[in-house]
């Protein structure tokens, strides 16, 4: 298993309630793919840098979790069709 940082950008419009679900939602894709989530670190909403989708700012999420190479496109064919997310990018991290 390798680690990797999993950031990702929602809709802001979400009241936090449904915010929690969706984050949960993601999380289960995770660890489905016997993935194991290592750290949570919610950022909050901030500007975007350009519009997405008519949006100016976004709630920014940062996971780091542990999953099996060949499980990474399974999520990412996941993540493409979720309407809720912006964006996201899933990135190894190499320990040192």
């Amino acid at each position: 298993m390798r680690k990797y940082e999993f950031i990702y950008i929602l809709k802001p419009d979400f009241p936090e309630e449904e915010r929690t679900k969706l984050v949960d939602k993601i999380h289960g894709a995770l660890t489905e793919t016997n993935g194991e989530i290592i750290n949570v670190d919610h950022w909050g909403k901030r500007i975007l840098a350009y519009e997405i989708d008519h949006y100016s700012e976004g709630y920014y999420i940062l996971t780091t979790f542990k999953l099996d190479p060949n499980q990474v496109a399974k999520l990412e064919n996941r993540f493409n069709t979720d309407e809720n997310i912006l964006r996201y990018q899933i990135t190894c991290v190499h320990d040192d």
